[in-house]
This record gives structure tokens, sequence and C-alpha cells, in this order.
């Protein structure tokens, strides 16, 4: 009677390994790590290096011990932009680099530029200026006054001499 339970349970178990796909009794083969690629851990940026590791495709077993480093990117700038220096206020030559989410393109750092070029300010460029006689004698000599209007900005300049 007992070899009778015995030999059922068995067959049951046989039955349940053939049905369920899932389960093999077959021991599985070693992975041979042919198919192995490099995945990027961290991208490279402009100024930094990015990281990629090892990985097998057919297993998925990952060496992250075995670390290759790549190179920062480096800026790439774009077309310099100049901003014009008045009589009395310095201009700006300025470039930004292009490469998309780098601190120094373009909605990034606060100043967010390559390089900064300080143009100095021009100076007030007066015409040969207006002059009328006020009256007022000094020395024998009659007091004038001269009007300059400047080139650039029309900011007039008012100086007195006695001729």
């Amino acid at each position: 009677m007992k070899t009778k339970r015995h030999i059922v349970v068995v067959l049951m178990v046989l039955m349940l390994l053939v049905l369920m796909p899932g389960i093999s009794i077959q021991a599985k083969s070693k992975c041979n790590h042919k198919n192995i690629t490099w995945v990027t851990k961290t991208k490279a940026t402009c100024t930094n290096r990015g990281l990629k590791y090892k990985k097998c495709k057919s297993c998925g077993k990952k060496w992250t011990d075995v670390i290759r480093r790549t190179p920062a990117l480096g800026h790439k700038p774009g077309k310099v932009k100049i901003l014009k220096p008045g009589c009395t206020s310095v201009g700006y030559k300025t470039t930004n680099c292009t490469r998309k989410g780098c601190m120094n393109s373009y909605g990034g750092a606060e100043d967010g530029y390559l390089t900064v070029e300080t143009i100095p300010a021009l100076g007030h460029s007066y015409d040969k200026g207006t002059s009328i006689k006020i009256g007022k004698k000094r020395g024998g000599k009659m007091q004038y006054q001269k009007t300059q209007k400047c080139k650039r900005c029309g900011k007039r300049k008012i100086s007195y001499y006695y001729k």
C-alpha cells in the first residue's frame, strides 16, 4: 500500500513538471559572456567626464567595478554677441556655449558666459559748438558762452571764456 502511494506521488510530481513550463529539471547552461556591451552610467558634459560599465546582453550581469571614463566634451562656442558701448557706459563682447544643458549656455548660470570682454566707454564727441556774447567784461575782455552738443548722445556742454 505504501508503494502505491509512493508511485502516485512520483507520477503527480512528474505530471506537474511536464505541465508547468516555467519549471525545468535540466540545469541551466552557464553564460559565456560573449555578448558584452558598454552601458552609460553618467553622460559626459562640457566640463565633466562620463562613466560607462560593462554589461552582458545575454544574462544581464553587470561589471560596475570595470569603469571606462569618457572625456569631457568641451564647450561649443556660439556666435559672439556685442553690446555696443556708449559715451559713458562700457560695452561687452560675450560668447556662450551652445551645448544643451551647459551652465555657460543661454539661460544657464547667472552670468552664463564662456568669455566676457569689456569694451571701454567711448567718451563724448562734441561738435565745434556755437558761441554767444553775454555782455560781462573782465579786464577789458568780453565774456562768451559756448554751447556744444555730443554727436553720439546729444548731451549739451556749456563753457565760458573771455575774448
